[in-house]
């Protein structure tokens, strides 16, 4: 299988590898968690999977699944989860992320082997019950002792799971045997996973058969091999539908991005039909809400802002920034609008979408300036605020999802608030929607939340871009899902 994302660890736990491809490919091969989203009502209820029973209230009762093994043979009990737990919750961690979903635990009691027994400093809200069972993988609690940041287990991970890792080299691959003391089995001998950054060298191999299923294949690509007897013979197409984004954000902390005039006026200058047409193919939607595509949590009436330079350029000049000096850009007090972007250089898609708007930016007489970085330095530079602006693009394994860490001004610092948002209204609308109980009300706030945002363009949305597959005809058992595939019930032909 290829990967077109290297993990750099996998503990999800830990702030610095909670990367979203990491966690799809791991958490139900290697990992598993208290519970599970049903693949086939996602925005239901929550499916116990290592627990076998659970009761929320104002606490929350755990009763695990007995005859749990971790791969190195030891039983999983609730000293594991408090071991977990207590990982988290330690302030001194780098679980910042993780400590915000689950919320303020106040204790945590294991009675016996087979019961957990949380409770919350105030009345949990829905989210935190939620990401506490479906989203913290269980680690054995002697993998846990010593200092979090160095942890063996972030390198060679120790889970529940159908597939242990046999072997991990980087730079070229994972390999995942099946673990034969599971509860449920596995029906694959091993699961290789290839790390192939480069779509070019990916489509070569895929080409040549190498990958049983080829992932996140670029809509061009896509589109290419449509016609192709190799591919049309030899593989099936998997597209699905993911609850995932992309967006481009402002530093508020720069002073040319705090008008929202001007975050308006550079989304009237992203190009998104030229982007469309010779880049996405039909294949993605533009979006400008950060929940589930079509859900109910999204206003139907908000629209995306139209490709429109004259009134981008209307909106400035009515901001106050002007080309005065007739040097091509504008400038106001004596500031240039002129900001630096920084671009992943293993992103393929974002070396060909930047330059396309820096284009349009320059007739408009703002000027930008391409940053080439790495991913981890990507990724570190957003989290202390050291950049002007940057893309990126957030998913959810599951359906219901809560946005306080994106966008709450308590998160600014060590949270993912990368773009320093600090508004009263907005942080009000993320505290009563934690608070909200049932579905009805909660959607409606969300919709409200969506709008907020919206208005104030604290991200230029990009599109919602599908999983696009393939796998070969003899592999089997393939079932998309916002979760990605259980790998645990795929089977291939000899």
């Amino acid at each position: 299988m290829r990967v077109a994302v290297e993990p750099s660890g996998f503990t999800r736990v830990h702030d610095r590898y909670a990367e979203g491809t990491m966690v799809r490919y791991t958490t139900g091969t290697i990992y598993e968690t208290l519970a599970r989203v049903d693949a086939v009502h996602p925005e239901g209820p929550l499916l116990p999977w290592l627990a076998s029973s659970f009761t929320a209230g104002p606490e929350l009762t755990i009763m695990l699944r007995p005859g749990v093994l971790f791969h190195d043979g030891s039983a999983f009990t609730s000293a594991d989860v408090k071991a977990v737990l207590d990982a988290i919750t330690d302030e001194k961690n780098p679980t910042i992320s993780m400590r915000s979903s689950i919320g303020e635990i106040g204790s945590v009691e294991t009675p016996d082997d087979g019961t957990v027994i949380v409770r919350w400093r105030s009345t949990p809200t829905p989210f935190a019950i939620r990401a506490l069972l479906g989203a913290v993988p269980m680690m054995p609690s002697e993998a846990l002792v010593g200092d979090f940041d160095t942890l063996p287990i972030h390198r060679a991970p120790i889970g529940t799971g159908p597939f242990r890792v046999a072997s991990f080299v980087a730079g070229d691959r994972l390999v995942m045997e099946r673990f034969d003391r599971h509860r449920d089995g596995a029906l694959l001998d091993a699961l290789v996973v290839r790390f192939v950054k480069d779509d070019t060298v990916a489509a070569q191999l895929w080409e040549k058969g190498e990958f049983d299923l080829m992932t996140r294949i670029p809509p061009a690509m896509w589109r290419a091999v449509e016609s192709q007897p190799w591919a049309i013979t030899g593989y099936h197409r998997l597209r699905i539908d993911e609850n995932a984004y992309g967006w481009i954000g402002w530093n508020r902390q720069r002073p040319v991005f705090s008008d929202v005039r001007v975050r308006r006026a550079l989304a009237m200058l992203y190009p998104a039909e030229l982007i469309a047409k010779s880049l996405e193919l039909g294949l993605e939607s533009r979006v400008t809400c950060p929940f589930l595509l079509g859900s109910k949590s999204c206003d139907p009436a908000v629209t995306p802002i139209a490709f429109n330079p004259d009134g981008a350029m209307a909106v400035l000049d009515a901001a106050g920034w002007k080309d005065s000096d007739g040097d091509g850009v504008r400038e106001k007090d004596g500031v240039r609008l002129a900001f630096s972007f920084l671009m992943v250089t293993s992103s393929q898609r974002m070396a060909k979408v930047v330059p396309l708007f820096q284009e349009q930016l320059r007739r408009a007489g703002v000027e930008l300036t391409i940053e080439p970085v790495d991913a981890a330095q990507s990724i570190q530079r957003m989290r202390t605020h050291d950049f002007d602006a940057a893309a990126m693009s957030w998913s959810s394994a599951d359906a219901v999802s809560d946005q306080y860490d994106l966008f709450h001004s308590s998160q600014a610092e060590g949270g993912k608030n990368y773009v320093s948002l600090n508004d009263r209204a907005i942080d009000g609308l993320l505290e009563a929607i934690r608070g909200a109980t049932e579905d009805e009300p909660r959607q409606e706030l969300e919709r409200r939340l969506h709008r907020a945002l919206f208005d104030d363009q604290v991200y230029l949305f990009l599109t919602a871009r599908p999983a696009l597959d393939a796998a070969k005809r003899r592999v089997h058992g393939l079932r998309p899902s916002l979760a990605g595939y259980d790998f645990a019930h795929v089977w291939v032909e000899p």
